[in-house]
């Protein structure tokens, strides 16, 4: 059994001759809102929940979800009540340069916002002789004890470490701001930090409707022109930490619930898959078919993959629509809609 590999694109690359008939558009299978509903993690979880990273799933509250919708770099604290400002950096020898923590990096972010805010405020209102005195005190911060009582408990159980997303999107555009680099939370805060950071993020709660080709459900929560913005429920993922390796993570694209395409994740070449190309696919092949074929509720989809080290076992990470929106990494998009007319898998 083969699969349509990148290097097969010369096959699709044909030359365009003067007098030959014009391209077909390529038409991509229409992305409703049920099927992008299909690929959210809690959606499809509980199928696959065997083959894939310990997961818990939290319902957000609203105040949160609008918390999360708020400017600035603001995360909630135990107190409740100020801007979490109360480290004292001259009596602590050990907060040098080197080994600056996320949470000092937070507090450094919402000090010079917090003062923003107030520079703000006050030139607005300097020449408002009515102004409540009380406006001038300090911002409150948010605070959700439940749900951070609720991570808390999740980080433990999970071995004290995790990595969040949401319902669709995790917040890897915003790994700079960690010390470590990566999605690795210990606790509620380092959480906030990256939800708060990330554009991925806004996107989910924003945006993530907007190519649906079909009307908004009924009672979904839509704006004036009908286009549904957010989940109904947006939904806090979170999942053991793994360190996984780059050069084993893998996308598969399913197209009529036939496999067309495997590509690594990691765009970086990886001179040591040459020589387990041929095993690491036999081994996507069967998985798909013993494990995914007919199990996911559409026919069109990406998934993605994980290989441990030792070639031994495959964790399923995700499902993502077969939609432009979704990165075809090592293809392009013209080459798996081609692929699928030319290149069917052997039964």
């Amino acid at each position: 059994m083969s699969v349509y590999l990148p290097e097969d694109s010369q096959a699709v690359d044909q030359p365009v001759h003067e007098h030959s008939e014009p391209q077909e558009p390529l038409v991509f299978p229409p992305l409703t809102h049920q099927r992008l509903e299909n690929c959210a993690l809690a959606s499809w979880y509980p199928a696959f929940r065997s083959l894939t990273i310990k997961t818990k799933v939290i319902p957000l509250p609203e105040d949160f979800v609008s918390y999360l919708h708020a400017d600035g770099v603001f995360v909630p604290g135990q107190s409740g009540v100020t801007l979490a400002l109360d480290s004292d950096s001259d009596s602590d020898s050990d907060n040098d340069e080197a080994h600056i923590s996320d949470m000092d990096r937070l507090k450094t972010l919402q000090e010079e916002t917090y003062r923003q805010r107030h520079a703000d405020s006050s030139d607005d209102s300097s020449d408002n002789e009515d102004q409540d005195p009380q406006e001038d005190e300090e911002t409150p911060l948010p605070y959700f004890p439940e749900l951070e009582t609720e991570i808390e408990q999740t980080i433990e159980e999970f071995g004290g470490e995790v990595f969040p997303k949401l319902n669709w999107s995790s917040p890897r555009d915003a790994s700079w701001i960690a010390t470590t680099n990566t999605l690795k939370c210990h606790n509620p805060a380092d959480i906030f930090l990256l939800l708060k950071s990330s554009d991925f993020i806004a996107h989910d709660l924003s945006h993530a409707y907007e190519d649906c080709s079909d009307a908004a459900p009924e009672g979904s929560p839509a704006d004036e022109t009908g286009v549904q913005k957010r989940p109904k429920t947006v939904q806090l993922i979170l999942r053991k930490w793994f360190d996984l390796a780059p050069s084993m993570e893998f996308r598969c694209f399913v197209r009529d619930n036939e496999l067309i395409g495997i590509s690594q994740r990691d765009m970086t070449y990886y001179d040591f898959l040459n020589g387990v190309k041929d095993e690491l696919e036999q081994k996507i092949v069967d998985f798909y078919n013993d494990r995914i074929r007919g199990k996911f509720p559409d026919n069109d989809y990406t998934f993605d993959v994980y290989i441990t080290r030792n070639r031994e076992r495959i964790y399923l990470i995700d499902f993502n629509p077969f939609a432009q929106k979704t990165d075809a990494l090592l293809f392009d998009w013209a080459e798996l809609l081609l692929a699928e007319k030319r290149m069917p898998l052997p039964m």
